[in-house]
């Protein structure tokens, strides 16, 4: 009689343990593979960004040789300007024809600012120290010691596959070292070249 009593109280707690397994495993599994999905994203996030900024930094390099490029220009363009004027002045009272000619000289100061101003707003950001991108990836955590082998002759434990999770692994996120190589995802033929000579992902 007292065993009839204790084996249903076993089997009925062992039918809302079959339950309470269910019902978890299906929030724990959906979790864990929205885990995976979200560390593969932020592993090529990482790597877009991390190419963002070197292509950015190759750029901004690229857009400073050509401001002292136009800067120059503009210099040369300033001072033949004053050349010709003051050839143009020297022969006023000597030659028959003249032409009326003036320099623009607000529009170069113009001109002188607007460089100022762009080569300050480069100079910023080149002194800028560009920030570490981390790596997220996924840990193996230490879940405690398997379940005894009692536990796994138990037959509703065996006819339900109450694995205790034993198939699931348990991880954390953290953030590894940085990344120091640039890597861009799809194959080089996608990716082509940009502009300036730079890979593009």
């Amino acid at each position: 009689m007292h065993f009839d009593l204790y084996q249903d109280v076993v089997t009925a707690s062992m039918v809302t343990t079959k339950h309470i397994y269910n019902t978890n495993r299906k929030a724990i599994v959906k979790t864990h593979v929205f885990e995976l999905k979200y560390v593969e994203f932020a592993k090529g996030l990482a790597w877009n960004l991390t190419s963002l900024r070197k292509r950015s930094a190759a750029l901004l390099r690229k857009l400073n040789e050509q401001r002292s490029h136009v800067q120059k220009q503009i210099e040369d363009m300033y001072r033949q300007e004053v050349d010709i004027d003051i050839k143009l002045r020297s022969c006023q009272g000597s030659c028959n024809r003249s032409s009326a000619f003036r320099i623009d000289h607000d529009g170069y100061r113009s001109l002188h600012r607007q460089m100022t101003l762009f080569s300050n707003a480069t100079e910023h950001q080149k002194n800028s120290p560009l920030k570490d991108i981390a790596k997220i990836t996924l840990q193996p955590v230490d879940v405690g010691p398997p379940p005894s082998t009692d536990y796994k002759t138990i037959p509703i434990v065996q006819k339900e596959l109450l694995t205790q999770f034993e198939d699931l692994e348990q991880n954390r996120v953290v953030l590894e070292e940085v990344l120091e190589e640039t890597e861009c995802l799809g194959s080089e033929g996608e990716r082509g070249t940009g502009e300036a000579g730079v890979p593009e992902c």
